[in-house]
């Protein structure tokens, strides 16, 4: 890792991208989180009506696994307003139901997810896998003619503000490497890609496809190959490399960044008694000569709760309800409540329930919840400071580099 600075004012890179705010300087970054994107709708509507135009400006907009998708969905459709787009990604997820995104024959879906649930219980981690449990098929084509039908993501037929759009992948592989696909304007240049976590495949228009690389989580959904400028990969999930890609956005050029954690990693620390910066034994470790870039501002929007309650509070009074919603998936409740008790049981299973109940209510609360957020900081919702949130929003007042 590089030596950092010894006072304040010394910079530990050298970094040329001005740092002077402008008017087309927003960036949004979507995180994974399973079916919990539902979540991000809400809270995109809150932002959209609190501030406005601001969001119709949107210049960067970067996703992990299903923060990739969710962020297709919105560059393609922000050309016809913010508002637009979210009506959108709302109803996309409205309509979710097990049997119409997934394909396939659910008993032997069911098999597969019985093998593969023993597997993780006794080797948790997303583990590379010959066998996945879901084909999101279904789900792709839906997506894919949502996008067409607004015109692509082409640099020339999206929105004139939007400069860049990026999903971030995972190479698959004895040594599993961070990729981002990334259609923009402007190519990173050696200086502002220095010290990056994640290599850079520019591809003219981004597809579901693209999506579908970054949400395949081993086990669960099927890796997705790629051709690419090295050939054609094999990629995974890409919040196993980096499920909130921050840095890259401010490599972009964004000085304020809204961010959409879903991934609620917080709850599950805060359940075991574990340090906020602890990472997962399965994530991608960075090269200790890299280093990260903090957004000058961040405002950061996650549910400060368990998400399993709602599901629990929709489904939990049906068993005919609760398979429905699961799918194929439900003997991993069985297992997990087995090991960790019904509460974290119903945490696990509310990053894959498919219910039209659960899902309206993940809209709801991430728009009461970003909604009552923006009111307490009426003045500003952009934090320059935010010491309980740097874990996961990366903003400090000035874009100095930290531990990858």
């Amino acid at each position: 890792m590089r030596r950092r600075p010894q006072s304040e004012d010394q910079k530990a890179v050298k970094f040329r991208k001005s740092l002077e705010p402008n008017s087309s300087d927003l960036g949004i970054v979507l995180s994974g989180g399973g079916v919990r994107a539902a979540y991000q709708a809400g809270a995109l509507k809150a932002l959209a009506q609190v501030l406005g135009k601001d969001l119709d400006n949107t210049s960067i907009v970067l996703g992990s696994s299903i923060g990739a998708v969710n962020g297709l969905v919105l560059s393609a459709c922000i050309r016809n307003g913010i508002g637009s787009s979210i009506e959108v990604l709302e109803d996309l997820w409205r309509e979710r139901t097990f049997s119409n995104t997934f394909a396939g024959s659910r008993t032997r879906a069911f098999l597969r997810a019985i093998r593969i649930a023993t597997a993780q219980y006794l080797a948790p981690g997303p583990t590379t896998s010959k066998t996945s449990v879901l084909d999101p098929a279904p789900l792709e084509e839906r997506l894919n003619s949502v996008i067409q039908s607004q015109g692509g993501l082409t640099p020339s037929r999206r929105a004139a503000s939007l400069r860049a759009i990026g999903v971030m992948t995972t190479m698959d592989g004895a040594q599993r490497k961070p990729l981002l696909f990334l259609s923009s304007h402007h190519h990173l240049t050696p200086e502002e890609l220095a010290g990056a976590t994640f290599e850079v495949c520019y591809v003219d228009e981004l597809s579901a496809r693209h999506g579908f690389a970054s949400a395949a989580l081993p086990s669960i959904l099927p890796p997705v190959e790629l051709d690419t400028d090295r050939g054609r990969v094999r990629l995974v999930d890409g919040g196993i490399s980096q499920n909130i890609p921050v840095d890259p956005a401010v490599r972009l050029g964004a000085h304020r960044i809204v961010v959409i954690d879903i991934s609620g990693r917080s709850w599950w620390l805060d359940r075991y008694g574990e340090a906020h910066d602890k990472r997962p034994s399965w994530e991608v470790p960075a090269e200790d000569d890299t280093f990260c870039f903090r957004p000058p501002e961040t405002l950061t929007i996650r549910n400060p709760g368990s998400l399993g309650i709602y599901l629990k509070q929709a489904v939990g009074s049906s068993r005919k309800r609760f398979m429905d919603a699961c799918g194929a998936l439900w003997p991993l409740f069985t297992l997990v409540k087995a090991k960790l008790g019904e509460e974290a049981a119903y945490e696990v299973m509310s990053y894959v329930a498919l219910d039209p109940e659960y899902l309206n209510s993940l809209i709801e609360v991430g728009y009461h919840d970003t909604f009552a957020l923006l009111r307490r900081r009426a003045r500003n919702p952009f934090l320059a400071h935010e010491e309980d949130e740097a874990d996961a929003a990366n903003n400090t007042k000035d874009p100095r580099p930290v531990r990858a």
